[in-house]
C-alpha cells in the first residue's frame, strides 16, 4: 500500500468533485502500476474543515482524539496532531504507534478492552488518558496506583449503559451481552458510585 500527497490543480475542499480530480491525478503522476496495486487518497482539506468544525462546537480545553484505527498512517497521524487533535488508541500496537508518532501523553486515550499490566503500568506512569473497561482491569489498576503512588495518572472508567441495539447491531456497543466496557445495569449504579468514592483517582466516564 503506498501512501502520497498529490496536489490538485483546483480548491477541492467540498466533498463532491475531488474523487474524481484525485483519481486523474493519480494517474497523471502513475501511482498506480502492476507493482503497486493499491493506494491510499485523502482529502486534507476536507479533514482540516471537518476537525475545525468539530472543534468549533465545544469548549476550547476539550480534548479531540482521532482513532489510530481510522488510520495508522504516519503521515496522517503527523496531520491531524498539527491540526491540535489528539489520539485514540485500542490495543497495545495503537498506543505504540501514538507513543512513536510523538503525541504528547496528555493528548493520548487508552481504551483497549484488554490491556496487559505493562500496558497499564506504560499508560499510568506517563500521564496517559486511560479508561477501564471492566471490574478485574479496576483491581489491576488499584493494585498498580497503591503500589506505585502515580500522581500524573488520569483514570476513567468505560460504563456499557445496556440501552439496547443500534441502527447497526454488528457495531452495537451496548447491548446486554457487549464485551466493551462494565455493564450498568448488571453491575449497578450504586457499585459505581462506591467504586469512584473509593478511588478518587477516577476522573471520567467513557460512554458509546
Amino acid at each position: 500500500v503506498a501512501f502520497c500527497f498529490v496536489s490538485l490543480e483546483q480548491n477541492m475542499s467540498n466533498a463532491s468533485g475531488w474523487k474524481d480530480a484525485a483519481v486523474r491525478a493519480i494517474a497523471a503522476n502513475a501511482l498506480i502500476s502492476d507493482d503497486q496495486l493499491v493506494l491510499l487518497a485523502y482529502n486534507l482539506d476536507i479533514m482540516r474543515k471537518q476537525i475545525e468544525e468539530l472543534k468549533s462546537i465545544f469548549p476550547l480545553d476539550t480534548l479531540h482524539a482521532f482513532a489510530v484505527k481510522a488510520s495508522p498512517v504516519r503521515a496522517i497521524l503527523d496531520f491531524v496532531k498539527e491540526c491540535g487533535m489528539g489520539i485514540e488508541t485500542a490495543s497495545h500496537g495503537e498506543l505504540m504507534i501514538a507513543l512513536d508518532a510523538k503525541f504528547k501523553p496528555e493528548n493520548i486515550v487508552f481504551d483497549s478492552p484488554t490491556k496487559t499490566m505493562t500496558d497499564l503500568r506504560i499508560a499510568l506512569s506517563r500521564g496517559i488518558h486511560l479508561n477501564i473497561d471492566n471490574m478485574q482491569e479496576l483491581d489491576r489498576v488499584t493494585q498498580i496506583l497503591q503500589e506505585t503512588s502515580s500522581d500524573v495518572a488520569s483514570v476513567g472508567l468505560r460504563i456499557n449503559p445496556q440501552v439496547g441495539v443500534g441502527s447497526i447491531e454488528a457495531m452495537s456497543t451496548a447491548t446486554t451481552t457487549s464485551k466493551f466496557g462494565i455493564p450498568l445495569q448488571d453491575t449497578g449504579i450504586e457499585y459505581l458510585v462506591q467504586a469512584c468514592v473509593e478511588r478518587l483517582w477516577i476522573r471520567r466516564l467513557h460512554c458509546h
